[in-house]
């Protein structure tokens, strides 16, 4: 399955059941889980049915107790920018007119110019 196709829906029955087969690997019971993660059985018997929905925080609180927090490393390691990459993201200048405006059109109007030199 592509995971970037898939629906949010289907998405959630994979992690859900993916959880409950950690779970089960551990040899917890869903109310067990439930004690230590402090998250709702009921929430946690939809999760692993694909049937709910489930917060952020709870899904943290579910892995933490689980032993599995590590791998979210996996997906949010630190990458390293260049200086370069940093500069450009934390600068940005603005841009400046390159136009002159009319008042120094007319003061640069009277301004000696190649040619006038005989007039």
């Amino acid at each position: 399955m592509n995971w970037n196709q898939a629906t949010n829906k289907q998405l959630l029955q994979i992690i859900g059941h993916s959880l409950k087969l950690r779970r089960l690997s551990r040899e917890l019971s869903q109310q067990e889980l439930s004690k230590l993660s402090g998250v709702s059985l009921a929430s946690i018997a939809r999760f692993e049915k694909g049937k709910g929905n489930i917060s952020l925080k709870n899904l943290l609180l579910i892995m933490q107790s689980l032993g599995i927090a590590d791998e979210l490393k996996i997906i949010f390691n630190e990458l390293e920018a260049s200086p370069s990459q940093i500069a450009k993201a934390t600068t940005k200048k603005t841009r400046e007119r390159v136009r002159k405006s009319r008042k120094e059109k007319q003061i640069l109007g009277n301004v000696w110019k190649w040619g006038d030199e005989n007039g």
